[in-house]
């Protein structure tokens, strides 16, 4: 059973009511792994797994203490990066990047601890840039 608190912090309690410790698995219906992650005192540590019913990774990044920390990559069903971002005790913080499904980039983002900041782009399909906005 998990409790969810909201960015992203959730608690996960054993089937007596204790925090849970060790792996964490769910599965999709069709019986592939949907969710691998570790789970320490109720809380996410490490390196989280989330997948594709078709078993294929969809995305992936790290956990420190229950909240997203540091480098996380998002792929398309076929494996391409279509995301990257980057967290700091569960808020946006760094450069965020976003790609389509031909690995064209389509927009640059930065936040400093959770807000937006620095000079935002975006680029059109064929890579032109359409837009930037400073914050």
């Amino acid at each position: 059973m998990a409790v969810d608190f909201g960015h992203d912090a959730k608690i996960f309690y054993d089937a007596n009511g204790n925090l849970y410790n060790g792996k964490y698995y769910t599965y999709h219906a069709n019986g592939k792994i949907a969710t691998d992650f570790d789970i320490k005192e109720g809380k996410i540590i490490g390196t989280a797994k989330f997948f594709y019913e078709s078993g294929q990774l969809l995305e992936s990044g790290n956990y420190t203490n229950g909240l997203k920390d540091g480098a996380w990559t998002k792929y398309s069903k076929d494996g391409k990066v279509l995301s990257t971002a980057n967290f700091a005790k569960g808020e946006k913080d760094g450069a965020w990047f976003v790609y389509d499904e031909q690995g064209q980039m389509l927009f640059e983002m930065h936040y400093t601890q959770g807000k937006r900041s620095g000079t935002w782009k975006q680029w059109d399909s064929t890579g032109k840039l359409i837009s930037t906005k400073t914050y």
